[in-house]
């Protein structure tokens, strides 16, 4: 019974399943419905931000950040340029100095050789204006070797960038079509974007150049603006970008630096190779012996009365360096390394006496482990010039080329290890520095880049130079001016010798000052920093315009003109004062001339040229 009742109902299934033959493909269409949903419902909000963000660019509202930008206006020359606020894709809500804004022409011009520098402040020449970084000077420098192109350097170096930013600007300046791409980067890899001890690192660190795409967009811009502080309300980048300074060098934050460093340099090589676009990674030299640890640990491992014995050692060794007692110094604070050799302090003050005592390889070991030990990490620890040799020298690629510029510049400082010979404060090359960085890399360009033979010669004086660059006597005192405004900010403030590094600091600011007559000193002093960093020589000509003063006027004038050719706003100045003297009148046409070709619709200078020309007769 049992079993005919099992047949019974197969049976009815079978003639249920028969008589309703639309069944299966219902159950088709109701799946295709759900994944046609599942499609939408991811294409419809990316369609919407695309639809928005195409709104907002034809509106103009928010800022193009990308690395650069066409110039408006159509420009007669130089129809692109580098974009001032190409910094805002890595610090959300900040308006930043941004890098160098030169202008250059897209496609290359025939007989130009482009080359793009990329790093961070250093590369921008901070606190100097841009004119006078090692990135210009290498661009005087290599045209001064009578070569058969016209050497072309664009500065894109960036106020405290890191590789992971550097990866992304790398990327975007294959299409500036350089020649050669030079990559200076390594001090700001803890505290940077993305930096593993930085207050704007997010857990996706291996999106970062989708992070900068993100805040490129016109959207993101329009509601991120309604969380950003005002100016007035943010803190000094420096202060605020560490989210620690006490970083071991065997720990694990450490390590993870490392890490992304050479990922990151592995990166900006594909990128170039892929591109078939040469490139010259570089190390990062800084202050060793001119800047004390800002990070300091008594050695807490040890036995209380073992704490005891290398306490009384150190501080008596200390005590006998104030002292000027060098051998004495560092016999008690050898004594103090036997018990425990991992103080940052301790070896800063080995170096400071082992130099004194003319031991100078011994003191640059001590004063780089004194460094490395430091756990405020804004200087570049020794491990990293390991890993750009490493990146540059064992990929398969033929066009990449290591320049160990710490190594070179250590040549080049003589038996002392770096200091504030070349530094203005712990990662800042001065003026000099600036200058013996640009001199040996350009040679290091000419010959192995280039294989060319350098021409020894064709360098100029550093007076020539000076000239060359239009470098001004005012320089030097605004860049040891901001040196020590970053010396008043903290962790700087936490420097050990912080009172000495300022005093330094101060008596280089009389030294300089006084070169200057009493009414240049007057002047300097009602400059803001801004003016100093930025808009030097033009700031002192409207100064000096203001008290009618001619011939100084143009002097500087002239000077803004050589720092930056490719302004039409300095070009008009200067055409402008040069009017006012009939001695000048070519040269003001000719400004005047140029000014049209860089901005054709300034109309001030249409109605200059008119009223200089009036005169003359036609051609």
């Amino acid at each position: 019974m049992s079993d005919n009742n099992r047949n019974r109902k197969r049976k009815s299934a079978i003639e249920c399943q028969a008589s309703s033959p639309t069944q299966r493909p219902a159950v088709g269409r109701s799946n295709r419905r759900i994944w046609y949903f599942r499609i939408g419902a991811l294409v419809l909000p990316i369609a919407l931000i695309l639809f928005v963000e195409t709104l907002l660019v034809s509106f103009d509202i928010g800022n193009d950040l990308g690395l650069f930008v066409k110039v408006p206006g159509a420009p007669k020359i130089l129809d692109y340029q580098v974009n001032p606020r190409a910094e805002e894709s890595y610090f959300s809500g900040r308006k930043l100095a941004g890098p160098e804004p030169k202008r250059f022409d897209l496609p290359r011009p025939d007989g130009v050789y482009r080359i793009v520098v990329v790093g961070g402040s250093t590369v921008l020449g901070f606190p100097y204006p841009p004119e006078l970084s090692f990135p210009r000077q290498v661009e005087v420098l290599l045209n001064q070797q009578s070569s058969p192109e016209r050497f072309e350097i664009i500065n894109v170096g960036m106020v405290a960038i890191n590789s992971f930013s550097v990866a992304d600007v790398v990327k975007q300046s294959v299409v500036m079509q350089p020649d050669l791409i030079i990559v200076h980067t390594g001090h700001n890899e803890f505290y940077g974007p993305e930096g593993v001890a930085s207050t704007t690192a997010t857990a996706l660190k291996s999106q970062s150049s989708l992070a900068a795409k993100v805040r490129r967009l016109r959207l993101f811009q329009l509601i991120a603006s309604g969380f950003v502080d005002e100016p007035s309300d943010q803190k000094d980048l420096m202060a605020e970008l560490p989210a620690s300074v006490t970083i071991p060098r065997d720990g694990p934050a450490f390590k993870r630096a490392e890490q992304y460093y050479r990922e990151n340099l592995e990166r900006i090589v594909a990128t170039a190779s892929s591109a078939k676009i040469p490139i010259v990674l570089t190390t990062v030299a800084s202050n060793l012996s001119g800047h004390s640890p800002v990070s300091f640990h008594l050695p807490e491992q040890l036995a209380a009365d073992e704490l005891k014995h290398w306490r009384a050692f150190f501080d008596r060794g200390r005590q006998l360096t104030v002292e000027k007692l060098w051998q004495e110094a560092h016999d008690q604070l050898k004594q103090a390394e036997a018990i425990s050799n991992d103080s940052s302090l301790l070896h800063f003050r080995m170096g400071q006496c082992l130099e004194a005592l003319e031991q100078y390889p011994e003191s640059r070991k001590e004063f780089e482990l004194a460094r490395d030990l430091d756990g405020c990490r804004f200087r570049a620890p020794g491990s990293f010039r390991g890993i750009v040799r490493d990146v540059a020298t064992q990929t398969a690629q033929s066009n990449v080329f290591f320049f160990d510029s710490a190594e070179q510049l250590a040549v080049e400082a003589g038996p002392a290890a770096l200091g504030s010979n070349f530094f203005l404060e712990h990662v800042h090359y001065n003026l000099d520095g600036h200058r013996r960085l640009a001199i040996i890399l350009s040679r290091f360009v000419q010959q192995q880049v280039l294989q060319r033979r350098w021409n020894v010669a064709a360098v100029p004086t550093d007076l020539g130079l000076d000239q060359l660059l239009g470098l001004l006597p005012e320089d030097r005192v605004s860049g040891q001016s901001y040196a020590l405004k970053v010396m008043n900010v903290f962790p700087m403030t936490k420097t050990f010798d912080v009172n000495v590094h300022r005093d330094a600091i101060v008596v280089k600011i009389q030294r300089e000052l006084s070169m200057l007559d009493t009414e240049q000193q007057q002047i300097f002093a009602s400059l803001s920093l801004d003016d100093m960093a930025s808009r030097l020589a033009a700031a002192l000509a409207d100064c000096f315009r203001d008290k009618r003063q001619f011939t100084r006027e143009l002097f500087y004038r002239r000077c803004d003109q050589i720092r930056r050719p490719w302004e039409s706003d300095v070009a008009f100045r200067l055409a402008r004062c040069l009017a006012e003297s009939d001695d000048h009148l070519n040269e003001a046409i000719e400004r005047c001339r140029r000014t049209l070709q860089l901005n054709p619709q300034l109309a001030a200078a249409e109605k200059l040229l008119t009223q200089l020309t009036a005169g003359l007769p036609q051609e």
